[in-house]
C-alpha cells in the first residue's frame, strides 16, 4: 500500500508464507514503489511472521537488494516492524551481517519494534535525501 500522504510504501505480513510467496511479495513491493515514482522509502511491517530464512535471506541479499538502488533511481531505507518475539533474530550476527552488506548496495534498513518511530526515520531519510521539503503529521 502507497501512502502518498507520507510518501512511504507499506508491505504488511498477516501471516508466515513459504520462501517462493514471500518473493513474490517483495517483487510486488518493487512494482509498486516503481508505480509510484521509484519510490525509496518503505515500511515493512513483520511483526506477524516469522523474520526470514536463511534461503529467503541469500536470494535477498545476492538477487533482489542489488538491483533496487538501480531500478528506484536511488539508496533504498527500509524500516522493518518487529515484535519482541523477533528480537534475537532482529538482533543476531547474521541479521548485523545482513545489515553490514546492505549498506554497500545502497540499501538502508533499520529495525523498529514502534511505527510511529519507524515512519518519522522514513520522513526524516526522505528530507535528507532532499525528497521532502516539510514534516507531516505522522499517524501510523
Amino acid at each position: 500500500m502507497y501512502r502518498a500522504d507520507l510518501g512511504i510504501l507499506i508491505g504488511r505480513w498477516l501471516h508466515s508464507l513459504p520462501p517462493p510467496e514471500l518473493q513474490g511479495t517483495y517483487q510486488a513491493m518493487l512494482a509498486a514503489a516503481q508505480a509510484h515514482g521509484n519510490c525509496r522509502f518503505w515500511l515493512l511491517d513483520l511483526r506477524r511472521r516469522p523474520l526470514a530464512g536463511p534461503d529467503l535471506n541469500e536470494w535477498f541479499r545476492e538477487q533482489f537488494s542489488p538491483q533496487l538502488a538501480a531500478l528506484l533511481d536511488g539508496p533504498l531505507f527500509t524500516a522493518y516492524l518487529a515484535g519482541p518475539h523477533q528480537r534475537i533474530a532482529a538482533e543476531s550476527a547474521e541479521m548485523e551481517l545482513h545489515l553490514r552488506h546492505a549498506a554497500t548496495l545502497d540499501s538502508y534498513p533499520l529495525f523498529y519494534d514502534d511505527e510511529s518511530e519507524a515512519v518519522a526515520w522514513l520522513i526524516e531519510q526522505q528530507e535528507r535525501a532532499g525528497v521532502r521539503a516539510f514534516k507531516p503529521t505522522v499517524r501510523a
